[in-house]
């Protein structure tokens, strides 16, 4: 079995509050409360590790809180490398209003890494690429940190080793030219990558070209539940994302961490060999399944 490499710089301990009814401006009482293991790296692990690959999840963090997702990983069973750091592993909280049937997140930002921490982190992901079958790089960076610490990331990776991108913006630009397997940005990253809006499809498969022309083997554009693009220099593939509705056990649909199950169960198919479009079926198939559970990325 492959080995797939996740790294990212900014996970976080996840906080979902249930409330029957969610009020701005009023004290509210939730009627449940849950804590797990999330950001879009560790969830990209989390679903290839729970519908059955191999993988190691690479990411920085310290305090309680990392003791916590060190925990929860480890008697899931999930291989991880975590960079110990002085600043204490964020928290985002996920907001639910079963009545009205709405998510509110509330993102808080990771905290910088010092220089010290920072050539540790570099060292330690050049040190676990040249074990990876494939890697996947994605989320934001920390406040502070170097625009091009993806690009020496992704520099770093053997030839022969396919990678899947999941950043956005001048980051994701700059790291083309090493030829992605994959770059993965939602319509809303895709117009922030290419710093223009864009209306329609025609725009869309332009935009995409352009990124192929600059490196990415191939561009795929999640835009919630609308059409799935995946476009190479060859080929286009647009598919429909499966209909998903709630159900007396999943009253609140989630999308968060959709995207994150899209890229973890597309690496786990394109690391058994299927192709692009058997592999974004199946990819798109997590996404939705994604949608009716509030911890994200954990199938099974």
């Amino acid at each position: 079995m492959k080995t797939i490499l996740t790294a990212g710089l900014t996970p976080s301990w996840q906080h979902v509050l249930e409330f029957d009814s969610l009020r701005i401006d009023a004290v509210n009482r939730a009627v449940d409360s849950l804590w797990f293991s999330a950001g879009k790296s560790v969830n990209a692990a989390l679903a290839i590790h729970t519908l059955g690959g191999k993988v190691r999840a690479l990411f920085p963090g310290g305090g309680e809180n990392a003791r916590k997702m060190r925990e929860e990983l480890t008697q899931m069973g999930l291989e991880t490398r975590i960079l110990p750091t002085d600043a204490e592993l964020r928290i985002c909280t996920t907001l639910v209003d079963r009545c009205a049937q709405t998510i509110t997140e509330l993102v808080e930002n990771g905290e910088p890494l010092t220089e010290t921490e920072l050539e540790a982190w570099r060292r330690l992901f050049t040190q676990e690429v040249q074990n990876a079958d494939l890697v996947v790089i994605s989320g934001s960076l920390p406040q502070k940190t170097p625009a091009g610490l993806y690009e020496e990331m992704v520099s770093q990776i053997p030839a022969g080793v396919p990678s899947i991108l999941d950043f956005r913006g001048e980051g994701l630009l700059a790291c083309l030219k090493y030829r992605p397997l994959a770059v993965k940005p939602n319509r809303e990253e895709l117009e922030q990558t290419v710093g223009r809006p864009l209306s329609d499809e025609h725009e869309l498969l332009d935009a995409c070209r352009m990124l192929n022309a600059a490196g990415a083997q191939w561009v795929v554009v999640s835009d919630g539940p609308k059409a799935l693009w995946a476009v190479s220099a060859e080929e286009s593939i647009r598919l429909e994302p499966p209909k998903v509705t709630p159900t007396p056990e999943h009253p609140v649909l989630c999308p968060i961490g959709c995207g994150d199950a899209l890229t973890g169960a597309l690496a786990l198919a394109i690391s058994r060999g299927e192709t692009m479009r058997s592999a974004l079926s199946f990819a798109m198939d997590a996404a939705a399944q994604n949608l009716l559970q509030l911890t994200s990325c954990r199938f099974g």
